[in-house]
């Protein structure tokens, strides 16, 4: 009895450890494949920024457009306080934890904002320096968009959330702990 109460223990101890390793080996493998998709949004890659950097490139930028329309609009103005807000709180995204989709969202309100905030200093009478360097800021935040758009984050976070589909990570992953990764979207 003692010999079959052993060989039930060691069986199961050895099955333990099988599915110990196992999940230890899809976690060895799957989180540096997540780290890689994650610094490439964070850093981005030798022929493009990460779109973290062009994030905080719009948000100087935005920032650079309040200073102009500073000089012609009330501090309380609508459309300058937007930008403000909007410029706060993509900079307080990107400072927390914040997720890509949230970062996204973030983006779009002050890449909106500072439209907007254009458009009005568009039909002001402002110095040929003024105008110039409003045309600029808005040039320089529409490129950045532009090439936010093609950025290969995206592709990249799809073909990592399409390994956590296959076997063995779809089993083994979420018991390691490794999630999808949100798309910039």
């Amino acid at each position: 009895m003692d010999a079959l109460q052993n060989r039930v223990i060691a069986g199961f101890l050895c099955l333990l450890l099988v599915i110990a390793a196992s999940v230890a080996g899809v976690a060895s493998t799957l989180l540096p494949m997540r780290n890689q998709v994650t610094e490439l949004f964070r850093v981005g890659e030798r022929s493009a920024p990460g779109i973290a950097v062009d994030l905080r490139e719009i948000a100087v930028q935005a920032h650079n457009l309040t200073v102009v329309a500073g000089r012609y609009l009330a501090a309380d103005y609508p459309a300058l306080t937007r930008v403000h807000v909007a410029g706060q709180s993509l900079t307080m995204a990107m400072q927390g934890r914040f997720s890509p989709g949230e970062m996204r969202r973030a983006s779009d309100e002050l890449v909106g904002a500072a439209q907007a905030l254009h458009a009005t200093l568009s039909v002001l009478e402002l110095s040929d320096q003024d105008q110039n360097l409003a045309a600029t800021v808005m040039a320089e935040i529409n490129s950045r968009v532009g090439l936010i758009s093609q950025n290969t984050y995206n592709q990249a976070a799809l073909s990592f959330n399409r390994s956590l589909t296959q076997f063995p990570a779809n089993i083994m992953g979420p018991i390691a702990g490794v999630r999808p990764l949100e798309l910039f979207a």
